[in-house]
């Protein structure tokens, strides 16, 4: 049974091509950090590999050893600690490795997480292992936007679009796994924006809700703060980008969420708000701006987020969003 939450179409889709024995050699994962594509490549790699006739059954010696990270035919490709980029000499390592037969399981996979971090050399070689792969191998690419990728290397895969999992179904996922309260498992439901995998982790890493508070009381201090003051901030925020990319990326949509809700809070539809603790407050805060204001915030951000990830000069960037900020 496949492990997986919120995704019955991307499951039905590759459930009925294991089953047919028309697997793909390439496909690309698209869709939020955190929604779970990496989850759905590792399932669907149980699935071909799986030693039992209802597969993927997530029991058998193959299904756990992929389970435990620890299957010598199922490789996941990240980038390592410090690292800029996916690079070359990884991609070069690969293919030496497709050359050979599967040496436990039936089929050999390698899963890119996030592939728009190869660099572009790594990217280029890729290209070349995604046309002709041997039969036994599959290649897994998953991707935070299929857009920012070279449009030969989406040609050359099935595409498969994980989308935001409702609220819901989330919730009751919650309730059902820890069996917390249903006001806690709404509100983490709701801050998880449909990403399965940020909910889980963080009911598992209590630091990703001290970040999150951590955030927004930074982000409270903004309207009123100087010129000179918010540049300072700029700055810290550069530096944190270049220690810890995700808390970095984490604040960033934390910030976000919090714009959005002032913005439907002015438009009279609290009722729809991602922070549900702060309802209250963001009820308050919403009248201290103009509605006009608080879309060319909630614009602004996503702008920033996506000069980011294009790796364009993180300081400026953060500064010209950080001026932007309306005082209330």
């Amino acid at each position: 049974m496949w492990q997986i939450i919120g995704h019955d179409r991307p499951v039905h889709l590759l459930q009925k091509s294991v089953e047919s024995g028309r697997v793909s050699h390439a496909y690309l994962f698209s869709g939020p950090r955190h929604v779970g594509k990496l989850t759905l490549a590792l399932e669907l790699a149980k699935a071909l590999n799986c030693q039992e006739r209802d597969r993927p059954c997530g029991r058998c010696r193959s299904c756990q050893k992929i389970e435990r990270g620890v299957h010598p035919d199922v490789q996941v490709v990240d980038l390592e600690e410090g690292a800029k980029n996916i690079g070359i000499e990884v991609v070069r390592g690969i293919q030496d490795g497709v050359a050979l037969r599967p040496s436990e399981g039936q089929a050999k996979l390698y899963i890119f997480v996030e592939v728009e971090r190869l660099s572009e050399a790594a990217a280029n070689a890729l290209l070349k292992t995604l046309e002709e792969p041997p039969p036994s191998v599959v290649m897994v690419l998953t991707a935070l936007d299929p857009s920012a990728l070279l449009p030969t290397m989406v040609s050359r895969c099935q595409q498969v679009d994980l989308l935001p999992v409702p609220t819901r179904i989330i919730e009751e996922e919650l309730r059902r796994r820890t069996g917390m309260a249903a006001e806690e498992a709404r509100l983490l439901a709701s801050l998880s924006r449909g990403r399965v995998g940020w909910a889980l982790r963080a009911i598992a890493n209590g630091s990703v809700l001290r970040r999150r508070a951590a955030a927004l009381e930074r982000l409270a201090a903004l309207p009123g703060a100087s010129r000179v003051d918010r540049l300072s901030c700029a700055a810290e925020l550069a530096s944190l980008w270049g220690r810890d990319l995700e808390a970095a990326q984490e604040l960033l949509e934390s910030w976000q969420s919090w714009w959005r809700d002032l913005l439907l809070c002015r438009l009279g539809l609290g009722d729809r708000v991602t922070n549900l603790d702060m309802r209250e407050r963001l009820e308050a805060e919403a009248g201290r701006y103009s509605a006009e204001s608080l879309g060319r915030m909630v614009k602004a951000i996503q702008e920033t987020a996506s000069l980011l990830a294009q790796n364009v000069n993180t300081r400026l960037a953060l500064e010209v969003l950080l001026l932007e900020v309306p005082r209330a």
